[in-house]
């Protein structure tokens, strides 16, 4: 089962239609993708086996509204050297009716030198195994 994470919408994410804005759709895959990902660090600092975004992509299904039930649902589709994709899908409730899917690719990144590192093993096994 992919990792779920619920989403609270609040008045200030609605557009001037009533619906939560585009760009922060984009925010909701990042507060779970940051969820997701602090249950793999375990408590070590981010810069030890952090991760730039390199790409985003939202399709939307249907509007989300103040009030709806959101969650949003992730995990690994690709691992390669230095960087990993994830899927997203957005919805309302549980594995309910679809609100949005997304993808983002990751690249790991060697805070000291700004410079992209490769997947450590023990990284790679655990996305391997949130596929």
């Amino acid at each position: 089962m992919p990792f779920s994470h619920p989403i609270e919408v609040r008045f200030s994410d609605l557009d001037a239609m009533g619906h939560v804005n585009n760009a922060v759709v984009v925010s909701y895959m990042e507060q779970a993708r940051f969820q997701w990902w602090r249950s793999f660090l375990g408590g070590r600092k981010f810069q030890e086996e952090g991760f730039l975004i390199a790409r985003v992509e939202v399709d939307y299904r249907m509007p989300i509204l103040l009030g709806d039930d959101v969650r949003v649902e992730l995990h690994c589709t690709k691992a390669g050297n230095s960087s990993f994709e994830l899927s997203y899908r957005i919805t309302k409730g549980l594995g309910g009716d679809l609100f949005a899917e997304g993808k983002t690719v990751q690249v790991m990144l060697d805070f000291t030198t700004n410079r992209p590192k490769p997947l450590a093993p023990a990284t790679r096994d655990w996305l391997e195994a949130q596929a």
